[in-house]
């Protein structure tokens, strides 16, 4: 069935509330009553876990090919099928082709029409070839393409799909479809002989099972048949609105589809599974990703392939519902306008093939050789002629692994004799220590619980090595935190180490780690671990909106460097490369009190030993107050609304709270002046008006009672944490608590003049509508107090569990069997498994082992060594193996001690206070503002810190983007949330956001927006602050005079508009050189690229009278040390950039990029050599429509690039950059050059001239003629 029209709100995406399955509250209690046997506990609790070890014996599913069908975008896939004969993928598409792929490389192998106008409804391989059903015709063609029959019939009106039955059935062949008629048809007499009545619902789905053959209808109903008579013996009610798919294997048929919620179908995220021996609905499963697709694995007994229309798929065991989930999401790299309409599973279980709507096939496949069958027939392939490869010995630039490899008989001069060789085995590695000390030994064998750290009948050994790569065995094995808790960090949140090619990161492949529509940051640059919070201010809306409004003369501005890469990030959306944050990262180290505050890095400094979660704390805090500072408007009276009668009820709470004599009344009316006038006058800038807290700082004398009262702004929380408590609190209530933190201090008292205990408080007259929060978590209390919450939430978690498990072992009537049974199916959900951990279940009978979940009676005064309960802050895993209670934040995201939502209000006396809102009932709250502020968690910065390796310590941020970004990225207008790992960019749920494993997953910065801003807040459009006054007269920084004028500035009827042409050239300096390591193999690989600067910028005129004269020739000047300044290849000349020597037109960089901003801006096309490159380095990113790079106009594929310096030589006849480079040599050759692909093209030459051009290269070496004897 088509249901594409189906609209998929954020409930079939998975990251609402909605996510949770309550019996109460879902369809499902309403459809099936009590059939559906074990209740399923509210919350769905679900693993995590991967299996350890390999997948089928070939590890996870990878994306291993993907092409487009004959018919490319313009037809949708709309049938496959994997054949299960020989080694073939079949795909049909709504056009009526077919065609086969060979193999799992996707090689095709035939392709062939099957009708002219209607769409291939279905595939199925038999041993006479393959099957394909249309709208009315069913046709069989061989292997090869060569048709066999087509069979056409009146009751053959609206057919959807087909099956052929097994065993003694095969031959008999049923058609069903959209019509009250199912046809058997009978493939060894090739007629129709008989037709069964399946109702007006028709039959859209057929499956075979060896005790049944099962059909769904449109409206979600599935009906069992006898093999023999087709007479209806069973039937289940799936979902009340339609059918989306279902399958059958062994003893379980799970379905997923639609269900009526307001009057419109809406997706379940339910696969509901029925088991066939009881004939009733079993536990319905969860899937992490919106099921509208499912197979079961033939090679598993109860594994099942989920898959979402957005290309997400997972892996499902319906045979244990409470641990359904057995792999995290596969993401099918479709692009986002595409739809996974259709998908196969092979008969091995080691291949899938996806289809969608833009007529692409993705293949996935398990294992180094993966085949479709594990025993196929081959397959007849045509004789293709040999054909004979030769490779010139000129050649530079093909691979030398292309050249076949000759096998000698004889012995090589490199094979020693036997007399120099010695037999010597590896040592057998020692046994784990936490093996002998759990063994039980029997006799002479010692038992043990399997660990599950290590491959099975795998052996690492570690090797001691000064140089080469490391064993990549340690990446994979868990370690442990202080608390002796086994961490394992998930991939995606690990320290990025990339290692660049041949041409560094020109040929780097980014997909692979972002294969969204946004871009991230690289990485590589010093103080590049502020990437998380650069992220966190661009998906703020109206931040974003103020810095790219903004535009001021300083030469170092943070915000206008933040919009500046603010506009990067927008342009450089759908692009897929990471954008630069080197111009803030440089005007950052200019700020003498970042330096101060030893917020800037070296590339000396040892990771190990920097605390980064703390560095970002302070940074956060420095930035948003740099940022105040710098749009500072001026010092105003407060304004801001405060409540009402504010004054006098603080008043009238001093008169109570001191004497009523004569000489103390006396003193009231001093305290009452000094409490009138504010000590300061309040500070607006637009940051405080997104961040800022009107706040009254209030100093009283705790002799006297004197108050002194401030009115401040604040921009940020730091939390505070409470001492250490038994019971549990809030998260809630620990920001209200810093919201309005009262301290005692010794101060100077203007009344007692006198040093005095001193009470400070503050009292919020409003609210911020961006709150940003510092964690802290800096101090061991601090710590101890967060893990302390998480264990009690845990904790309380758990005994729900084990009471759910007494009441159900309680009931009457049930067998041990059954009671077994039961446990073994609720046990893994708090026990095993986890995104990033391996199992960790024991085996029965291992050890008797105390239940960690019961709390001990005496806490922590407790003196028993051997008590068998549970004590606060003791570590559980030292008793036996029994597992610590925190390692269950490895296992589930779905419990959290920080919520997803809070309730603010401010109460009369200035306080604050504050409510948890649980994730089912954000919605509601945000649609329901009255009862005070409601604020959403948009983002959070977490500290990264993996026990094995210290030194790759890292921070990551977990981001709400917003629905317009979404929209500029040109996909669907929902809010998601995403992690960003510098240049990597993942979708995650809304759980994870909040999702913090003690053991490696640290808190750093929260921020918080409310949900109904003021209106001006929510209607902020940026404003284009660069306009044509940029290209006034500019002063030159050198102090000495210029010897000569190298440009001719450009006149107000000269500005370039949209279209026009501009010939630029850059030079560099290196302030970093590269880091690159040569193998042992002789291959270069670069560690770290060298840290650019650009030093000239030259821009000429591209048309006009005087077309060909520079209107732009600036030398850059640079504070920072220069280490190499390239002068063969750039021209730059030590003084060149220093203001005291210089004699050129010396400039800062921030002039000279917003008059390229401006071009760019207003759609100039810049032409030049290697533009990519220059416009990297400036740190600005250009549309590709807008750059015209000569580089790749005269370029053969699969050739070198050719230099300036020979095009120049090949097609004008001129001799450049004899000595040195000149920028606008360069940029009037591009120019020049541009203008001759222009001739040629519109002659038709262009072809051969650049043949031409190779070869005269090959020819010459690809140097010019000549320049050799110049040099000498």
């Amino acid at each position: 069935m088509d249901f594409s029209a189906v609209q998929f709100g954020d409930e079939i995406l998975g990251y609402n509330e909605g996510s949770t399955f309550s019996e109460e509250s879902s369809v499902y209690a309403d459809m099936f009553g009590n059939e559906g046997g074990e209740a399923f506990s509210a919350g769905g609790e679900f693993a995590h876990n991967a299996p350890d070890g390999e997948f089928m014996g070939g590890g996870e599913f990878q994306e291993s090919h993907s092409v487009i069908m004959d018919g490319g975008p313009h037809f949708e896939v709309s049938s496959v099928h994997i054949d299960r004969k020989e080694e073939l993928v079949w795909a049909g598409n709504s056009g009526g082709h077919v065609t086969s792929y060979l193999s799992t490389d996707l090689m095709k192998y035939t392709s062939f029409q099957v009708h002219a106008t209607e769409e291939i409804r279905d595939l199925r391989s038999i041993d006479a070839g393959i099957l394909a059903l249309t709208l009315t015709t069913l046709n069989l063609r061989t292997r090869q393409g060569m048709h066999t029959f087509t069979h056409q019939s009146n009751q053959m009106e609206n057919m959807q799909c087909m099956v052929q039955l097994g065993g003694n059935f095969s031959h008999r062949l049923l058609m069903g479809g959209h019509q009250d008629t199912m046809i058997e048809y009978d493939l060894s007499r090739g007629e129709e002989t008989r037709y069964h009545h399946v109702g007006e619902n028709g039959c859209v789905i057929l499956r075979d099972h060896p005790r049944f053959v099962c059909h769904g209808d449109a409206t979600g109903r599935i009906v069992l048949h006898d093999p023999r008579t087709m007479r209806q013996e069973h039937y289940f009610q799936s979902h009340n609105a339609s059918l989306s798919d279902f399958d059958v294997f062994g003893n379980y048929v799970a379905t997923c589809g639609f269900s009526n919620r307001m009057g419109q179908a809406v997706g379940d995220q339910f696969v509901m599974v029925f088991d066939l021996r009881m004939m009733k609905l079993s536990l319905p499963l969860r899937a992490l990703v919106p099921p509208m697709l499912l197979r079961f694995l033939p090679g598993l007994t109860s594994c099942l392939a989920v898959v979402s229309p957005m290309g997400q798929w997972q892996l499902m065991d319906a045979g244990q519902p409470d641990n359904a989930i057995m792999s995290m999401n596969y993401q099918v790299s479709c692009v986002p306008e595409s739809v996974i309409k259709t998908f196969d599973v092979a008969s091995s279980s080691q291949a899938i093939v996806f289809g969608d709507s833009l007529g692409s096939l993705f293949l996935f496949t398990s294992g180094s050789k993966p085949v479709f069958n594990n025993f196929s027939q081959e397959t007849v392939m045509w004789d293709l002629p040999d054909q004979t490869h030769t490779l010139p010995l000129t050649d530079e630039t093909s691979s030398l692994a292309s050249i076949p490899l000759y096998y000698p008989s004889s012995p090589l001069l490199s094979d020693w004799p036997e007399q120099y060789m010695k037999v010597r085995y590896r040592p057998t590695p020692p046994i784990d220590p936490a093996i002998l000390q759990s063994m039980k030994v029997v006799g002479s064998i010692g038992y043990a619980p399997n660990l599950h750290n290590r491959r099975r009948n795998q052996v690492p050994y570690k090797f001691n090595r000064t140089k080469g790569p490391k064993s990549s065995t340690n990446e994979n094995q868990p370690g442990k935190n202080e608390e002796g808790i086994i961490v394992h960090v998930p991939w995606r949140y690990r320290k990025i180490e990339l290692k660049y090619g041949k041409h560094g990161m020109d040929d780097f492949d980014y997909d692979q780690y972002n294969r969204t529509s946004f871009s991230g940051l690289e990485m590589s640059l010093p103080n590049s671990y502020c990437n998380p919070m650069l992220q966190m201010f661009y998906y703020i809306e109206p931040l974003r909106a103020l810095m790219m409004s903004h535009l001021c003369d300083r030469e170092f501005c943070l915000v206008c460097e933040l919009g500046f890469l603010f506009h990067m990030l927008d342009v450089s959306m759908g692009q897929g490369i990471p954008c630069h944050a080197s111009n803030f990262l440089r005007a950052f180290r200019t700020i003498p009190e970042a330096s101060a505050m030893s917020l800037t890095l070296s590339d000396q400094d040892n990771r190990a030993k920097i605390n980064f979660a703390s560095k970002i704390q302070s940074w956060n805090r420095f930035v948003l107050q740099q940022l105040h500072s710098e749009t500072l408007e001026e010092k105003v009276d407060p304004a801001m609304p405060v409540p009402e009668n504010f004054d006098e009820r603080m008043l009238q709470m001093l008169r109570i709270s001191t004497d009523t004599s004569a000489g103390e009344r006396e003193r009231q009316k001093i305290e009452e002046s000094h409490f009138i006038q504010n000590q300061d006058k309040l500070e607006h800038s637009p940051i405080s008006r997104i961040f800022g807290s009107h706040v009254v700082s209030i100093n009283k004398c705790t002799k006297c009672h004197f108050e002194i009262h401030k009115d401040t702004t604040s921009l940020l929380v730091n939390l505070t944490f409470p001492e250490w408590t038994e019971g549990s609190c809030t998260f809630s209530s620990v920001v209200e608590r810093s919201l309005s933190l009262e301290q005692t201090r010794q101060a100077w008292c203007d009344s007692c003049t006198r040093y005095q205990p001193i009470e400070q408080c503050r009292r919020y007259k409003t609210l911020p509508n961006i709150l940003a929060m510092n964690c802290g978590l800096d101090s061991t209390q601090d710590i101890k107090f967060w893990r302390h919450q998480f264990e009690l939430l845990l904790t309380e978690i758990r005994d729900k569990k084990k009471e759910g498990e007494k009441k159900y072992e309680e009931k009457p009537g049930i067998s041990d069997k059954e009671t077994r049974r039961a446990n073994e199916r609720a046990t893994p959900s708090l026990s095993a498994g986890s995104p990033s951990t391996p199992s960790k279940r024991y085996p029965e009978g291992s050890s008797s082992q105390p239940s960690p979940g019961r709390p001990c009676r005496y806490g922590q005064s407790c003196t028993r060594h051997d008590c068998r309960f549970w004590h606060p802050g003791r570590d559980a895993s030292d008793d036996g193996g029994v597992m610590h209670v925190l390692s269950l934040l490895d296992q589930t995201m779905e419990h959290s001690w920080v919520p997803l939502g809070m309730r603010a209000t401010i109460n009369p006396d200035g306080t604050v206070s504050l409510a948890d809102i649980p994730k089912a009932e954000l919605e509601t709250a945000a649609k329901n503002s009255g009862k005070g502020m409601v604020y959403e968690l948009v983002g959070v910065v977490s500290h990264i810190a993996d026990p094995r390796f210290p030194d790759k310590n890292n921070l990551v941020a977990c981001i709400k983007v917003g629905p317009s970004y979404h929209v500029r990225a040109k996909v669907s207008s929902v809010s998601h949330w995403y992690l960003f790992n510098d240049i990597s960019i993942q979708p995650i749920p809304a759980e994870e956001a909040v999702w913090f494993p003690c053991g490696w997953k640290t808190p750093c910065v929260l921020y918080w927006q409310r949900t109904h801003p003021p209106p001006q807040y929510d209607t902020i459009e940026p404003i284009n602050p660069i306009t044509v006054d940029v290209f006034g007269e500019d002063k030159s920084l050198a102090q000495r005079g210029r010897k000569r004028i190298t440009f001719t500035p450009l006149t107000a009827d000269e500005m370039p508009g949209e279209g026009d042409l501009v010939a630029m050239d850059a030079e560099f300096v290196n302030l970093h050189q590269e880091e690159a390591e040569i193998r042992s193999d002789g291959t270069r690989t670069t560690i770290k690229p060298s840290h650019k600067s650009v030093a000239r910028i030259t821009c000429i005129r591209g048309q006009g009278p005087l077309e060909g004269t520079p209107f732009l020739d600036d030398y850059i000047s640079t504070q920072e040390q220069v280490v190499d300044y390239l002068t063969q290849f750039s021209g730059i000349k030590p003084g060149d950039l220093d203001a005291n020597f210089s004699q050129k037109h010396l400039t800062t960089l921030k002039s000279t990029y917003v008059k390229l901003r401006y071009l760019v801006d207003k759609g100039v096309k810049f032409v030049g050599h290697g533009l990519k490159n220059d416009f990297r380095v400036i740190n600005m990113t250009v549309p590709p429509s807008q750059l015209i790079d000569t580089v790749h106009l005269f370029h053969m594929s699969h050739n070198r690039m050719v230099s300036l310096k020979f095009l120049a030589w090949h097609f004008l006849k001129l001799k450049i950059q004899s000595v040195t480079h000149d920028s606008i040599e360069d940029a009037r050759t591009a120019l020049a050059l541009y203008q001759k692909y222009c001739e040629l093209k519109n002659s038709g030459d262009l072809v051969m001239e650049v043949q031409h051009l190779y070869q005269a290269g090959k020819k010459a070496q690809w140097k010019v003629p000549g320049e050799e004897e110049e040099e000498q």
